[in-house]
């Protein structure tokens, strides 16, 4: 019978998903909801998963950049109280993505100066990189790995659902 992760407490969740990464079974359907159910519990101080979900996927299929606080927006969300709380909250998206064989969807989210030249600032540049590092990924040229996969984000955005 399969697992209905709505039904779970946070710890139950916390649990089921520690299971499956120490058993190295994180491409399991069952892992992929309960680790969106848990983002989406979490809120990440106002940060809304589904929304920053959706609002990435839709400036992709438009071949657009977004800022940081067009996320914080997007959730309603006051920017003064989630900014330090973002990178969690990329890095739940982005491992949430990269488990259902997604690009790096934090590759087109960058600071505001920054929206229209596609640049991170190097602090950001690391942070992402590291992630991508946890994630597995071999990276020699951090800037031209960062333009592969947001290229990749807008491939994969023009055939999502």
């Amino acid at each position: 019978m399969p697992i209905n992760v709505t039904k779970l407490m946070d710890d139950q969740l916390k649990n089921l998903i520690e299971n499956h990464r120490r058993h190295k079974e994180t491409s399991a359907p069952v892992y992929l909801e309960a680790l969106r159910e848990l983002q989406i519990r979490r809120g990440k101080g106002g940060l809304e998963f589904d929304k920053s979900f959706q609002i990435i996927k839709a400036a992709a299929k438009e071949g657009l950049f977004l800022s940081y606080k067009d996320l914080a927006d997007a959730s309603g969300a006051d920017w003064n109280q989630v900014h330090y709380s973002i990178g969690g909250h990329l890095w739940d998206l982005v491992e949430f993505a990269d488990r259902n064989g997604w690009p790096m969807l934090s590759a087109i989210v960058v600071n505001k100066p920054n929206v229209r030249s596609e640049a991170m600032e190097p602090e950001t540049l690391k942070g992402f990189v590291a992630a991508a590092r946890d994630l597995g990924y071999a990276i020699t040229d951090e800037e031209a790995f960062l333009h592969e996969q947001q290229a990749r984000v807008f491939e994969w955005a023009a055939t999502a659902n």
